[in-house]
């Protein structure tokens, strides 16, 4: 078969503005059974199955940029028959008034040739929720969370609305949540009379619970565009089943991985460096200070010697670029944050290179989703085979070229205490289960 080449009828073309959220959507899809492929960039698939994911590294890149990157990613996926986009975008919905979420959305209906688009950013299984159009983080208000603290994306509107507004042409509406929890035919009607009477284009939608999430999909389903998070997309393959439109599944299988493993840490949030001392409770783990970077000290030599004496040892190890808050606000304040971030993933990136191409590391975790994006595209994985969702922030995958290597790629904020050692030794067993029909999520 050529190289990018339908094996099934696409059903649904993603296009995911980092690789985290991308592979968290497959791992999904794939947990429910349906054959999902995922690409890193622009270029052509190596494979194209029944739901495909075209992962970038979009989310803080300037708007222009963004739009080009998602029309390429875009034209793709329709020369590939896709037959419903899925904008995918974070569950806090990351991105500043001047952020490239609405932009993106927009240019992707123009090119379909829609006037309306679902935002479903929730994810109810870690209570992010969305009521009367402004986010929760729990019992938080998203701009009263540590996410107004984000180097890259600091919220500091929980009102998901007049986020969207701002940075959008169209007019944006709400889905309530007494629609909402009316069913999938309230929420059709809503969207059309709220379009019909104010004009309104963009739908941000209430969402406070995993039966709301079910509800939108199914009202959903036969949108030429649906945009939100991964949690949504993942009630669409029981409606498929029932519309005939795909087959019942089949076993999952994906490989085990052994030898070396590292985790690269170079997600500022809260729960990263949590996971971080956890980790290092049992295992070496060196944080890097990239201050020094600039002063002619060469941090990829110190992490390359690091991490060849645990490997010698037998030992998983960790490398962090993550420090604490006041000391990034710091370094922000001199070299400028898009600089700072960027030589980050640029230092994590080429220590990536030295560990898995020089050293033979074979199970890789990342935490941060800009950073595994970085680290991803300098190793030169273009294609993974995606496993099952588990939980939040625990996706693996298989990558089989440069070299093969196990990767679980987890969002900053995501996870468990214990998932570096988990999922490193997770890693090594191949996995072998029948997929989920019917509850979700796995552990819901």
């Amino acid at each position: 078969m050529a190289a990018g080449e339908n094996t099934h009828p696409l059903l649904l073309g993603v296009i995911a503005d980092d690789l985290t959220g991308g592979l968290e959507l497959a791992s999904m899809l794939v947990a429910r059974g349906i054959p999902t492929s995922l690409s890193v960039g622009t270029g052509r698939p190596a494979k194209v199955e029944m739901a495909h994911i075209i992962a970038l590294k979009s989310r803080v890149i300037p708007v222009d940029q963004a739009v080009q990157l998602a029309m390429s990613a875009l034209d793709i996926l329709l020369d590939h028959g896709a037959r419903q986009i899925f904008f995918k975008y974070c569950a806090t919905f990351d991105s500043t008034p001047a952020g490239n979420i609405g932009p993106c959305a927009e240019a992707i209906m123009e090119r379909l040739g829609i006037g309306k688009a679902l935002f479903v950013p929730a994810l109810c299984e870690t209570r992010r929720t969305v009521f009367q159009g402004h986010m929760f983080g729990g019992a938080e208000l998203l701009g009263e969370s540590p996410k107004r603290f984000d180097p890259l994306t600091p919220m500091t509107d929980s009102n998901l609305a007049r986020v969207l507004q701002a940075q959008s042409r169209r007019s944006v509406g709400l889905v309530d949540y007494t629609v909402v929890d009316k069913g999938p035919e309230a929420i059709r009607a809503s969207i059309h009379d709220q379009a019909e009477r104010s004009g309104k284009s963009l739908f941000i939608a209430d969402t406070l619970y995993e039966h709301h999430l079910a509800a939108l999909a199914r009202a959903a389903a036969d949108m030429r565009l649906l945009t939100g998070n991964s949690s949504v997309a993942a009630h669409l393959p029981p409606v498929w089943l029932e519309q005939g439109l795909a087959s019942e599944p089949s076993t999952i299988r994906l490989a085990g991985v052994d030898g070396p493993g590292a985790v690269l840490v170079g997600s500022v949030a809260p729960q990263s460096a949590a996971q971080l001392t956890e980790f290092a409770r049992s295992n070496p783990a060196c944080t890097l200070d990239i201050a020094r970077a600039y002063t002619g000290h060469d941090l990829i030599a110190e992490a390359r010697q690091f991490a060849a004496a645990a490997i010698a040892d037998g030992r998983s190890f960790a490398i962090s670029t993550a420090l604490p808050q006041e000391r990034i606000d710091a370094l922000q304040a001199e070299h400028g944050r898009l600089e700072i971030a960027a030589r980050a993933e640029e230092i994590l990136s080429e220590i990536a290179k030295a560990i898995v191409l020089g050293l033979g590391v074979r199970r890789l975790v990342v935490a941060g989703g800009e950073t595994s994006g970085a680290i991803v595209r300098a190793l030169g994985i273009s294609d993974m085979q995606p496993g099952p969702y588990r939980e939040p922030g625990f996706s693996r995958a298989v990558a089989t070229q440069p070299v093969a290597i196990a990767l679980m790629l987890k969002s900053g904020k995501l996870g468990s205490l214990d998932l570096f050692a988990s999922a490193l030794d997770d890693m090594r067993r191949p996995i072998v289960e029948e997929p989920i029909l019917t509850r979700w999520p796995p552990k819901g």
